[in-house]
């Protein structure tokens, strides 16, 4: 076991929450409109409620190898060449996931703040803000998701509860009046935006009250429920279903309809989007430590700067790559679920061998 304790219930809790909350909320609504209509919400507590048993799973696993490094675990369970393969698998899915995340993010960015900047310019900065965050190593990456989780959610929960007075609640019926093959497209979609749950592989080691960890990981799972359910309801109650179904951001575009007469504060969505930086990238920073340190595991580095740094290009590059938003979407609906679906069979079968094995040594 990991005697390097050093991450609080709060820390694993925070971490949990802000790798999977990302910039895609903001398009998530528009998404279960088009899938479920007003139902996208029991899309979104289904999803939540599987997602929970992946953790079980995950957590189990890891327990079962005595808090070992994922790669460790990797190679003890399915041997030393397919462990690598492996492990290299899951650092380029977080890769690729934080590429197109900085792609959406940018182009978030230039449509509400920053116009006029190339995107080359923006994808820059935050590789080489995020590189130097995570050259940090692990104990300094916690320290910011710890930081950032009420740098986040305050300021957003005191704006949503302003859009709660422009709410039609009556937008919301009917419910469970769709065909049932809806319910399981629902879940599919709902399903990638649990994207991030993986932190736990490489942060459950160092965890310091070990025998909190699933029950402090269930709450991060049911605060993400609860956040996704709030931002789909805001968005159909004030936008109705058809509206919220072609709005690219529905949830910027509420901020922005925010009214408050005698307000001080001119643009909403300006605010919106400064603390939604946030939001990205901690999810950026995470997943791209999570890359580093399996390259850096597989590659026999001896920290992770050389192994950050080489993966530099690629997420550029792959960030790079789509022409346009919606390409972009196409990729997330394409290829992202093949990816997660890989990741979930293989942290099931870890899990399986795992038992049967007890344990074991690499």
């Amino acid at each position: 076991m990991n005697d390097k304790s050093f991450i609080s219930s709060y820390g694993l809790f925070s971490t949990l929450v802000v790798t999977i909350l990302g910039v895609n909320v903001f398009s998530y609504p528009s998404e279960l409109a088009r899938v479920l209509g007003t139902e996208g919400w029991v899309a979104v507590i289904i999803s939540g409620i599987i997602a929970i048993l992946f953790v079980y799973a995950l957590s189990s696993m890891i327990k079962n190898n005595g808090y070992k490094h994922i790669y460790e675990i990797f190679v003890n369970s399915f041997g030393k060449i397919f462990g690598r393969i492996i492990s290299i698998f899951f650092a380029l899915y977080s890769i690729y996931f934080v590429a197109l995340g900085l792609r959406i993010f940018t182009e978030e960015v230039k449509a509400y703040l920053l116009e006029k900047t190339p995107t080359e310019f923006i994808f820059v900065v935050t590789i080489l803000v995020g590189t130097y965050i995570v050259r940090g190593e692990i104990e300094n990456l916690i320290k910011l998701n710890e930081i950032s989780f009420w740098i986040m959610f305050i300021p957003v929960f005191f704006i949503f509860i302003f859009a709660i007075y422009k709410v039609d609640f009556g937008n919301l019926l009917p419910i469970f009046n769709e065909p049932i093959e809806n319910y399981f497209k629902g879940i599919t979609v709902g399903m990638n935006r649990y994207v991030g749950f993986e932190i736990l592989l490489l942060v459950l080691p160092f965890v310091r009250k070990k025998d909190n960890i699933l029950k402090i990981t269930i709450k991060g799972i049911i605060f993400v429920i609860g956040f996704y359910i709030i931002t789909f309801i805001l968005a159909i109650g004030v936008f109705g279903v058809e509206q919220t179904k072609i709005l690219l951001w529905p949830t910027v575009t509420m901020v922005k309809s925010i009214d408050i007469p005698g307000s001080f504060v001119e643009r909403w969505e300006g605010i919106m989007m400064s603390i939604w930086i946030l939001f990205y990238f901690t999810t950026f920073t995470n997943h791209y430590y999570f890359a580093s340190d399996m390259i850096r595991k597989v590659m026999d580095f001896r920290d992770v700067k050389l192994s950050s740094t080489i993966l530099i290009p690629f997420i550029y590059l792959i960030a790079l790559y789509p022409n346009n938003v919606s390409e972009i979407y196409t990729l997330s609906r394409t290829v992202t679920p093949i990816f997660f679906i890989a990741n979930v069979v293989i942290i099931i079968i870890a899990f399986l061998i795992s038992s049967a094995k007890g344990g074991g040594k690499v």
